[in-house]
């Protein structure tokens, strides 16, 4: 999984990550060397990097590591040089089903894949931040015929081309999604309400949006979006609820831009109440999400930033740091970036 993401600031919080990632980096290599194999030989250690060495290792870098010579100081990463068109299998296709299959293969020193393996084959909407991926079957044959047919300029040590075990490889299942489809009488209320929360008049808005006997799901947004602005966060969560539920399962979808609305206003809602834990309960889908998706960077920043309050608040010091280092790197705007120090220097002294 790759995302391409602006560089962390400089600052205290950078410090740590630098600092982390070398401490781990270090423990690894240990680790290596008290197998009693050499560095060029890591492709056969038995030793695991740590996730608190992978996640500082992703905020540092913009990428995962793809295998355990990522971090070693003179190494080249393998680069692809040639694949073909993923065949989406007729099945899942006509079914609607989207997914993802995590892979794991070796590249050699000719840069060809061998000893191809499946890690998970994943099913679930991935274009939703909401989505919980469940095992599934219908995309493994796909997935391992396109592994096949990949081609890899080889890692390299010191300029000698090495081979690379056990690399991690992510394919996406997803197609462009049919439009969410609405009545005539449907459309012009939504209208409405959306001329209203432009115009700032939020009680309006609710009220268009939850006129008798319409129940569509985009009015359940407007609706929660209304009460949001309002700030009344209790009612916006009931109705962004309704709308999730409803879209979960929906073989239309809204715009990516919506459903990245949608998400932020659910966490901020959520947060405003206190519901640390309710909001870790959607951390999970948005992990994947946010690594797969970087189009929302004003949007990310805050709701990173509420999700590592709320691991902070919940004990959780770790993921919390790692949170604010996302929220770091999405934000664009001074003042956030002073609260995230801040913020970290507070809670510093207990990692």
């Amino acid at each position: 999984i790759q995302c391409s993401l602006m560089a962390m600031p400089e600052s205290e919080l950078k410090d740590y990550f630098e600092e982390i990632l070398q401490e781990k980096k270090s423990n690894f290599l240990t680790c290596i060397s008290n197998e009693g194999i050499g560095v060029e030989d890591i492709a056969i250690t038995k030793c695991k990097r740590s996730k608190i060495l992978n996640d500082a290792y992703f905020l540092l870098n913009d990428n995962r590591p793809k295998s355990d010579f990522d971090i070693l100081p003179d190494y080249k990463r393998f680069k692809k040089i040639s694949s073909h068109p993923i065949s989406y299998p007729r099945n899942m296709l006509e079914s609607g089903t989207q997914g993802r299959v995590i892979l794991s293969f070796d590249i050699t020193k000719l840069g060809k894949t061998e000893n191809i393996r499946i890690i998970k084959e994943l099913c679930g909407d991935v274009r939703s931040p909401y989505t919980k991926f469940k095992e599934c079957r219908g995309f493994k044959k796909s997935a391992i015929a396109a592994a096949k047919r990949m081609k890899y300029e080889p890692s390299q040590i010191g300029g000698t081309s090495v081979r690379t075990n056990n690399v991690l490889h992510s394919i996406t299942y997803s197609f462009v999604p049919r439009p969410v489809s609405m009545s005539k009488k449907e459309r012009f209320v939504a209208a409405k309400s959306e001329e209203a929360l432009a115009a700032g008049n939020y009680k309006k808005a609710f009220e268009e949006a939850t006129q008798p006997n319409l129940n569509h799901r985009m009015l359940d947004f407007l609706a929660a979006k209304a009460k949001f602005y309002s700030q009344d966060y209790e009612e916006a969560t009931v109705f962004m609820e309704k709308f999730i539920k409803s879209s979960k399962n929906a073989k239309s979808h809204f715009s990516d831009s919506m459903m990245a609305e949608s998400f932020s206003i659910m966490i901020a809602s959520l947060f405003n109440q206190n519901k640390f834990e309710e909001i870790i309960a959607y951390e999970d889908g948005y992990a994947t999400y946010i690594e797969e998706d970087n189009d929302f960077a004003d949007l990310f920043s805050t709701t990173s930033l509420y999700i590592s309050i709320s691991f902070i608040n919940t004990g959780n010091l770790e993921e919390g740091v790692f949170y604010l280092g996302l929220a770091s790197k999405h934000s664009t705007n001074a003042a956030q970036q002073e609260y995230i120090v801040s913020l970290f220097n507070q809670i510093s002294a207990y990692l």
